[in-house]
């Protein structure tokens, strides 16, 4: 026999037994058993897409079939079940719960493997009974951890520690997370509740026993505290004062919003500062709050966030008032040195101070502040028929006892007409002008400083 033909022969009957290899497929390949004992799972996958990992996947794939068949269902007394009134979606635990329970799987057994040229096969199947004792025995070592974490939260909302008894309570939630459809009934101090429930009910005793106070129900605010001031609030749980609890504020300055965060002293005492009001701001109003996120900065990313959403968080809000100063004007308005009949640098001032809430009054004892006027007006010259005159004004601005708040001048402002009575009336025409703009703007600024 030449070398070609019995390369031939061997070749053939290599082929021959490739074909023949994988035997016949197993009868649970064609038709799925039926065992009410077990939980079975049965899967295929693909040679080519997934090469080595083709049975990696097929185990994947029945493992995650066996899963589909443990059925989550939420028992009306649970505690998805009574809070979906809040919006809670029960649904979505549902299919968490479900997504993990491939994960969660334990007590399963391969029963068989079988592949051809194009395929593997997985089989798996978990006894009923089997997986109701571990489960039995996961729970009862969930509620004792939960439960472990609910004394604590008790405990530490007995001593007024409410960061701690927040985080006691949601730790307690979060063990218990894969039972939320269940009742989860746990033995405490020789009483028997769901435990879950006791959790949630927590935390909402806890936040109804906070209490933030102010020691004024209104806070006003005066030219002569320019405008700033404090305001003391104090947190308690019951009857004990709540220290190092972050709480938050804000308030409207006018168009700009203001807000700051702090924590409360050894007396549960926080102290608001307000200040940096924008001129003509009459009404405001200090909004105050626990801060939620901060004393328990767990929930962010807790699984239990969802059944704390429409928690009531203490708060508090105090009406601000701020009154307008009042000033004294002491004017005297000269032209070449006379006194002049119009004050018009005055009616201009005192107009648009008026225009700013700032009020202006006859009596200088009833004042806020004094405003001095000083001004005069002095020839400039003439020619081809025009004659030109100049104004000077000083403007100073003082408390009563003579503390300087602002000074402003106005330096050679031109009058031009055809006779100097005229010429001297238009350069107080245009001091006027000066006034109702940048001038004023920066004496009202400055009552605000």
């Amino acid at each position: 026999m030449s070398v070609a033909g019995f390369i031939m022969i061997v070749l053939l009957v290599g082929g021959c037994a490739g074909a023949n290899q994988w035997g016949e497929a197993p009868a649970w390949v064609n038709e799925r058993p039926r065992i009410s004992s077990d939980y079975i799972g049965i899967a295929s996958a693909g040679k080519t897409p997934f090469d080595s990992d083709a049975f990696a996947t097929a185990q994947k794939r029945a493992l995650a079939e066996l899963a589909g068949q443990i059925r989550v269902k939420i028992e009306s007394s649970s505690i998805l079940h009574t809070t979906q009134f809040q919006g809670i979606a029960g649904q979505n635990f549902e299919e968490r719960i479900q997504s993990a329970a491939v994960e969660d799987l334990e007590g399963y057994e391969l029963v068989g493997r079988y592949e051809n040229e194009t395929e593997i096969w997985a089989y798996f199947r978990l006894n009923k009974a089997t997986y109701q004792r571990i489960l039995s025995e996961r729970k009862a070592a969930d509620l004792e951890i939960a439960g472990g974490h609910f004394e604590s939260a008790l405990a530490a909302q007995k001593q007024g520690n409410a960061a701690l008894a927040m985080d006691g309570y949601i730790r307690c939630l979060e063990d218990l997370e894969t039972h939320w459809g269940e009742v989860n009934l746990w033995q405490g101090a020789g009483v028997e509740i769901a435990l879950d429930r006791a959790a949630l009910d927590g935390i909402s005793r806890l936040m109804g026993d906070m209490h933030l106070d102010a020691q004024v129900d209104r806070v006003k605010l005066s030219f002569a505290e320019r405008y700033r001031g404090t305001l003391v609030c104090k947190a308690t749980l019951g009857n004990r004062p709540l220290t190092k609890v972050p709480i938050i504020w804000r308030y409207n300055r006018g168009t700009l919003p203001k807000s700051d965060s702090g924590k409360t002293n050894p007396s549960g005492e926080i102290t608001i500062g307000l200040s940096q009001f924008e001129p003509g701001t009459r009404n405001s109003e200090l909004k105050i709050e626990l801060d939620l996120e901060n004393l328990a900065p767990r929930m962010a990313e807790s699984a239990a966030k969802d059944f704390l959403q429409h928690l009531p968080v203490p708060s508090l809000s105090i009406p601000i008032e701020l009154s307008p100063p009042t000033i004294y004007f002491n004017t005297n308005e000269r032209q070449k040195g006379e006194l002049r009949d119009q004050q018009l640098l005055l009616h201009s001032i005192a107009e648009g101070l008026s225009n700013q809430g700032v009020t202006w009054v006859q009596r200088k004892p009833e004042a806020d502040l004094i405003l001095t006027l000083e001004s005069d007006t002095r020839d400039g010259g003439s020619g081809s028929g025009f004659y030109t005159a100049f104004l000077n004004a000083t403007v100073v601005l003082k408390t009563p006892d003579g503390t300087p708040i602002l000074q402003q001048n106005l330096n050679d402002i031109k009058g031009v007409h055809n006779s100097w009575e005229t010429a001297h009336a238009e350069a107080y025409r245009k001091a006027t002008l000066e006034i109702k703009g940048r001038f004023l703007r920066q004496l009202v600024n400055a009552l605000y400083q």
